[in-house]
């Protein structure tokens, strides 16, 4: 939008919407720390601009971290802006890939837990997994898990996730993390030994382990029926950026 364009709109809104406006836009004067890989195929100059704005037109009004709807919606247009092809799935139920860029299939994660590890990334969602009631067993679990594991990765292409730290009271830390398909594909190793017995929820778990020893650790989660991911060591992922935002505290707001 051209600065004649966005004068002639500033002429049209109310004074609470001035008001907004003018939040907005001081928030997009704000310096923020921003640091890239610049070996990364993701985070071009104009992705990692685009999506910086995002963050601060959003901590312009909220301190609400960044959810994964949001991600999506800023992950596809930093991406367009950036001058390549990028479209949504059909639905946010979709089990498989949650966006295409440039005819890539990206599964998008966000993590913003208050007990977020600096080291080990947590998926709370890899997948939903309504058959986790049908499992009595270890071997009942292995035997559903492991090619229905498989099967959901052969769904997208790439993996990205957004962690959010609390940097003191006025500061949020996003850092845009590629997990390695490669690293999860190791779930193929489980034996019917990896798994635990049958919970009281009803689930189990397993510890995916490679030639460098724990890749990570697999949790199926009956009380909810989903498979959760935790203890990815952030050190065996690809880190593409990072950006510090300033957002208002939550006594302001």
């Amino acid at each position: 939008m051209t600065l004649e364009r966005l004068v002639a709109q500033a002429h049209l809104l109310d004074d609470a919407q001035l008001e907004m406006l003018s939040e907005m836009a001081e928030a997009l004067r704000e310096p923020c720390e921003v640091r890239v890989d610049p070996s990364s195929d993701l985070a071009s100059d104009r992705f990692i601009d685009y999506f910086l704005n995002r963050l601060k037109i959003h901590h312009a009004t909220s301190e609400e971290k960044f959810k994964k709807a949001s991600f999506e919606y800023a992950f596809i247009a930093a991406a367009r802006y950036s001058g390549v092809s990028a479209t949504k799935t059909r639905s946010q139920t979709f089990q498989g890939a949650d966006a295409t860029v440039d005819g890539v299939r990206w599964s998008l994660k966000t993590e913003a837990s208050a007990k977020i590890s600096k080291s080990t990334i947590v998926v709370s969602k890899f997948s939903e997994a309504r058959w986790i009631r049908d499992c009595e067993t270890p071997g009942d679990f292995l035997r559903e898990c492991v090619p229905r594991f498989l099967r959901h990765l052969d769904e997208y292409d790439r993996i990205a996730t957004l962690r959010a730290f609390s940097v003191g009271r006025e500061l949020v830390r996003y850092d845009l993390i590629e997990i390695p398909k490669g690293l999860l594909a190791n779930v193929a190793n489980l034996s019917e030994g990896d798994f635990t017995p049958r919970t009281k929820n009803g689930g189990s778990s397993a510890l995916v382990r490679d030639s460098r020893g724990i890749a990570f650790k697999v949790v199926l989660d009956g009380s909810v029926e989903k498979i959760t991911l935790s203890r990815l060591p952030v050190q065996r992922c690809w880190f593409h950026a990072s950006w510090i935002v300033p957002t208002i505290p939550e006594d302001e707001e």
